[in-house]
C-alpha cells in the first residue's frame, strides 16, 4: 500500500502557493544541527577521525562546507583546529552574527579542555559511531600565545565579517563562486538530499576540489517526516510529490544513493569510505511509485551513508 503525506508539511506546502515566503524560511530544526557548539563540534570531529582512517593528515588548510545551516559553528571548528580558511556556502545564509559569535566562544572553550567527542544522550543518535569518543590526539592543538592571538584574530574577522579567514556565499548555486582547484575539503552534513541540482553540484565540487583532495558528506536517505513510512517519499507520486513541495526553496529530492555514485563516479571522484546506516522497517521498492521501482533493495533500505571520496588527479 502506498505511503501519503502527513497532514502539517502538506498543509504548510500548499499554503506556500498563496504566500511564498513561507518557501524560504529553514524548515529543520535537527537538535543534532549547528544550533549548538557542542553538535558542530561533534560533527566537525567526527568528519576528521574518519577523514583520518581515510587517510587524510590533520586538518586541510583551505575548507569548505556545503549548507551550514543555523550557524557556521562546523566551519569554525575547523578554524580552531588549524584550518586557515572556511567557505561557507548556502542557498540562504540561515546564520545570526550573535550566535556565530557565541558558539565560536564555546568551541574554543571545547578546544581548550580537549573535550571528549560528544557521544551521549543526543549525540548517541548521530551517525556515524566511532570507535574511540576521545579527543583525537592527531590534532594536535597546542593552546599558549600563539593559539590565543590566532583566535582573538578569527573571531574579530567573525564579528567584522572581513573575510580573512570566512567568507560566506549565498546563495552558492554558481560553481564560479569558488576558484577552481581551490579548495583541499569539502563536506556537508545532511544536505546533499535537498539539492535540487545534483548533477551540477557534483560538477562544482569536482572543480573547487583540488587535484586528490576529498570530501566528506553524510547524506540523509530519509523523508524528512514528511510521510508516515521512513522511506514513503519513494511512493508518492509526481503529482503528489509537487503538492508537498510546494513553492519552498528546497526540500528533498529522492535520489538515491547510486545516483550520488553515479555522479561523483563521472566527475572524477573516487570512493576511499562509505559506511550505511540501514533500516529494515518501511516500505520495500515493490510498493514505490514506478519511477523509483527499480531503486535496489540496499539503496531502499539505506538510511543514511557517510561518503568519503577523493578527487583523482
Amino acid at each position: 500500500m502506498p505511503d501519503f503525506p502527513k497532514l502539517k508539511p502538506l498543509a504548510k506546502s500548499l499554503l506556500s502557493f498563496v504566500a511564498p515566503s513561507i518557501g524560504t524560511v529553514h524548515g529543520y530544526s535537527n537538535p543534532l544541527g549547528t544550533l549548538s557548539a557542542a553538535s558542530c563540534y561533534s560533527i566537525f570531529l567526527r568528519h576528521m577521525s574518519i577523514l583520518r582512517t581515510a587517510g587524510v593528515q590533520g586538518v586541510p588548510p583551505v575548507v569548505a562546507e556545503l549548507g551550514p545551516g543555523s550557524s557556521h559553528g562546523t566551519g569554525f571548528a575547523a578554524l580552531i583546529a588549524g584550518a586557515e580558511q572556511y567557505y561557507a556556502l548556502d542557498l540562504i545564509d540561515f546564520s545570526d552574527a550573535a550566535v556565530n559569535v557565541a558558539i565560536f566562544d564555546q568551541l574554543v572553550a571545547l578546544f581548550s579542555q580537549q573535550a571528549a567527542i560528544p557521544s551521549s544522550g543526543l549525540h548517541s543518535l548521530r551517525f556515524p559511531d566511532l570507535d574511540c569518543y576521545d579527543f583525537p590526539d592527531f590534532l594536535a592543538v597546542k593552546t599558549g600565545p600563539a593559539f590565543d592571538s590566532r583566535i582573538v584574530a578569527i573571531r574579530e574577522d567573525i564579528v567584522q565579517r572581513a573575510g580573512r579567514f570566512v567568507l560566506t556565499a549565498a546563495p552558492w548555486t554558481e560553481a564560479t563562486i569558488l576558484r577552481q582547484n581551490s579548495v583541499d575539503w569539502i563536506f556537508s552534513q545532511s544536505v546533499l538530499e535537498h539539492i535540487d541540482d545534483l548533477a551540477g553540484v557534483y560538477r562544482a565540487l569536482a572543480q573547487w576540489l583540488k587535484p586528490s583532495g576529498h570530501m566528506s558528506h553524510l547524506i540523509d536517505f530519509g523523508s524528512h517526516g514528511l510521510t508516515y513510512e521512513w522511506n514513503g517519499h519513494w511512493a508518492l507520486s509526481d503529482a503528489m510529490w509537487r503538492a508537498l513541495r510546494g513553492r519552498r526553496q528546497y526540500l528533498i529530492n529522492r535520489q538515491p544513493f547510486a545516483e550520488h555514485a553515479r555522479l561523483a563516479a563521472s566527475n572524477g571522484f573516487v570512493t576511499v569510505l562509505q559506511r550505511r546506516s540501514k533500516r529494515f522497517d518501511g516500505l520495500i521498492p515493490e510498493q514505490f511509485a514506478p519511477v523509483f521501482r527499480s531503486v535496489s533493495d540496499e539503496d531502499a533500505r539505506t538510511h543514511m551513508v557517510f561518503v568519503v571520496s577523493r578527487r583523482t588527479a
